[in-house]
């Protein structure tokens, strides 16, 4: 009770020391709240799932020239049925999105759909509402579904039992419901509204057992991790009897590895950077909290001497006053710790508009905020108390007594204090440094130039429906390109922000077969180029009038003449031509068939920023390109309007079959820019908090020793020191670890931005403005936040000075 007596009593009496630390502390604690619910989330995926820690993912890596060096989560189909020959023991499942169209009536929705195999529930334990999710998919004709699917095909009535026709490549196939699913919490990675057994027939298609196709994913269970790395080992002899073997894949260019399951969600170096960089910040801005409890509670010191000194006279023990001391700070952070509470709560919503995410806090179950926020609180007012409290307690009551002027902790005291500013300063401009950055390296990739032009253009991602058939894209191509206000309308199997199609082959050059290049093949449609508005660095692009530029010829066609091919400037540099002009004419084959260069056109960035553009061969289709995609062109700045159009025209052909289209802009930020853009928005709020509460213990500091040099000031300005010679002494005491914190901030700032940005292949450069401008700022921010209490001070009389006591 005494201690909670003495707190109050010590607030109440200085009510701007008790606002700017509690609020500085709540602060901070917001900030790391709002973060670590981030981190939490994004680094327990699949978490909630019983046992995942035994489950594992296949992955393959390419080692050749010109091909992604990066792993992927997907093998052939076939391979887990290998692996079961060769291995009994081995328990494993097969999982793959597949999208679909579901009828009911004359209404078509469109739905991507789990095909697994029939003990995937045995793996991936879903909990389930109604009925036995392992024998429905037992059945091939078996259909379990989550409790959302089930309200939105069935309302109140029991889904059990219940038929939903499913059109899978055209056809129609009864699907029998037989068990509901709880919903799964966001953070599931193989997760679905439906699944369905994974038949071949229905879903497996012509690269079922193709060595180096990407079809599904292969899930592996083992006891542990160590039963799973000595797995890992067998799999190149693995490979040896199966995959080299095949001839498709070659001995040294291929390899195949186990990744938790776990770490699926943040799958790329650059996602797991920026969150562990967000985990930092929210440290670091509870780090700068705890740096300004320490400083004022250490600056304020002096207001406290009196009473500690009069407590150990009557008998008070210095380990009495640790232990009170350390009990006022517990308090203190608790207090603090519930309005940073409050005010996470508050900014959630915004947060998670901001950021694109959906983090809550939950009071109670197993992602309880409790026990992390009591945690926090202990390890807060340890870290924050404990100095002031060594401090405090030390005072000598004998000197305290007799002085005239309340101790300040001496030059050890005000050296600290100084290293604290710098260490809070240098924090928070490295911050405003690599937020600068960021936000550069955001708007360069949102206005980047891509290769093609970008607005006025749109895709229609339901061109490659399965229910459609050749006629039918046909007839839809033709009716695209008579709506009003369409300029242009063509197909290809690859799409800004959409590929399903991804096949790389190993071209040489004439006269070198030895030299293979790993090369992505892209169908086109008619006029792709144009559409597209590429543009055009040597030669001719394709002509319907050329018969040579047709790939639908057949194998002995083929081994004649060949089809012609276009180029990007990527393939003609990794093939080894000196400039696209002298790739003209030439020669390229793939084993199978020589391809004649005609031309060559600037680089097309349809993926993400982070990955280089992959050399690229282009072929001339107009008949059967693979999974394709039509991009129309438009005249006119409403997408909307114009996707509204198209719908009326696509449902003029295609009645049966859902619509689904987006511009470039939407397409391309909802596949690659979205989560960069969102987490980058979340960094710079973080990063301005940490500097708001900088500067809240900046102006702490100031208050409290402007108010200690009142004496001396007033003695100063009756020697005849001006205000402004005051000011400028008052400032530049402050701005001195502001500028020393630059030496630390600039190196910092530098070494993480290089890596950030290492991590995107189209990249800003680092600027020096960048660097100069943000000390500008802090240097701007300091002298603001300090200038009120120095002003004041200064042009206070000197008698009334003197008179202070």
């Amino acid at each position: 009770m005494s201690t909670l007596t003495s707190l109050y009593r010590s607030l109440s009496r200085h009510r701007l020391f008790a606002a700017l630390n509690i609020g500085g502390l709540a602060l901070g604690i917001a900030t790391f709240l709002v973060l670590f619910l981030f981190v939490r989330f994004e680094t327990g995926f699949d978490r909630v799932l019983p046992a995942q820690d035994q489950l594992w993912i296949v992955e393959e890596r390419y080692v050749m020239p010109g091909y992604p060096p990066d792993t992927n989560p997907y093998t052939m189909a076939a391979e887990l049925d290998l692996l079961r020959a060769d291995y009994p023991q081995l328990a494993g499942a097969r999982y793959t999105s597949a999208a679909v169209t579901i009828r009911q009536g004359a209404q078509a929705t469109a739905e991507e759909i789990g095909t697994i195999d029939a003990n995937f529930f045995d793996l991936m334990r879903f909990p389930a509402v109604e009925g036995d999710p392992t024998a429905t998919i037992a059945d091939p004709d078996g259909l379990v579904i989550t409790e959302t699917a089930a309200r939105k095909y069935f309302g109140s009535q029991s889904a059990i039992g219940q038929t939903l026709r499913v059109s899978v490549d055209g056809k129609l196939y009864p699907y029998r419901v037989g068990a509901v699913l709880r919903d799964m919490p966001d953070n599931v990675t193989l997760k679905n509204a439906m699944f369905v057994q994974l038949v071949r027939a229905r879903f497996g298609g012509s690269y079922w057992d193709h060595w180096g196709s990407t079809s599904l994913m292969t899930l592996l269970r083992f006891p542990d991790d160590a039963a799973a790395r000595a797995f890992e080992q067998q799999l190149p002899a693995f490979l040896d009897r199966h995959a080299y073997a095949s001839g498709n894949i070659k001995k040294g260019e291929y390899f195949q590895s186990l990744r938790p399951l776990s770490g699926m969600h943040l799958y790329t170096p650059g996602d797991r950077a920026i969150v562990t960089t967000l985990g930092i910040v929210g440290l670091l801005t509870l780090l700068i909290a705890i740096v300004n409890y320490i400083n004022l509670a250490t600056a304020r010191a002096g207001l406290r001497a009196r009473e500690v000194a009069m407590r150990k006279v009557v008998g008070g023990t210095r380990r009495a006053l640790v232990q009170q001391l350390m009990g006022e700070a517990v308090v203190t952070v608790a207090v603090a710790a519930l309005i940073g509470l409050a005010l996470a709560e508050i900014a959630l919503p915004f947060l998670n508009a901001l950021g694109g995410t959906k983090l809550a806090i939950q009071y109670f179950g197993t992602n309880s905020i409790l026990l992390p926020m009591t945690l926090m609180v202990l390890g807060v007012s340890g870290v924050a108390g404990l100095y002031p409290a060594l401090v405090l307690s030390g005072f000598r009551p004998a000197a305290v007594l007799a002085s005239t002027r309340a101790p300040g902790g001496g030059r050890a005291g005000a050296r600290l204090r100084g290293a604290l500013v710098v260490i809070q300063f240098a924090i928070a401009i490295a911050f405003a440094i690599t937020t600068a950055a960021m936000l550069a390296q955001t708007a360069h990739i949102r206005d980047a130039d891509l290769g093609f032009r970008r607005d006025g253009l749109m895709i229609v991602r339901s061109f490659n429906d399965s229910g459609l058939d050749d006629a039918q894209r046909a007839a839809l191509l033709t009716t695209f390109s008579s709506v009003p206000g369409v300029i242009g309308v063509t197909t290809g199997n690859n799409a800004p922000g959409d590929q399903n199609s991804t096949n790389y082959s190993g071209y040489s050059r004439a006269g070198n077969p030895e030299r293979k290049t790993s090369i992505m093949d892209v169908g086109t449609g008619r006029d792709y180029f144009r559409v597209y508005e590429a543009r055009l660095a040597a030669g001719r692009l394709f002509d319907a009038a050329h018969a040579d530029d047709r790939a639908r010829l057949t194998p002995d066609q083929r081994k004649l003449i060949g089809p012609n091919i276009v180029l990007n400037r990527t393939a003609v540099t990794a093939l080894g031509f000196s400039s696209p002009a002298a790739a003209l004419g030439q020669t390229i084959g793939d084993g199978d068939r020589s391809s004649t260069i005609i031309g060559v056109v600037d680089d097309l960035r349809f993926r993400s920023p982070r990955d280089p553009v992959n050399p690229t061969a282009y072929s001339y289709n107009t008949l059967d390109i693979p999974d394709p995609f039509a991009a129309v062109r438009y005249d006119g700045r409403d997408p909307k309007a114009m996707a509204a159009r198209l719908e009326a025209a696509w449902k003029r052909v295609a009645p049966g079959v859902p619509f689904l289209a987006r511009s470039i802009e939407e397409n391309l930020f909802e596949r690659y820019y979205k989560a960069d853009a969102q987490r980058s928005r979340l960094f710079s709020v973080g990063a301005l908090l940490a500097v708001v509460i900088g500067c809240i213990g900046l102006y702490g500091l100031a208050a409290f020793d402007t108010a200690r040099r009142v004496k001396e000031i007033g003695i100063r300005k009756t020697l005849g020191a001006s205000t402004a010679e005051v000011l400028r002494l008052l400032i530049g005491q402050f701005m001195r670890p502001v500028l020393l914190a630059n030496l630390i901030a600039w190196p910092l700032a530098y070494v993480v931005l290089q890596r950030w940005l290492a991590g995107f292949d189209d990249r800003i450069s680092l600027s020096p403005l960048f660097f100069v401008g943000a000390s500008l700022l802090a240097i701007a921010i300091a002298v603001a936040t300090v200038f009120g209490q120095a002003w004041r001070v200064a042009r206070a009389e000197p008698a009334r000075a003197l008179r202070h006591e």
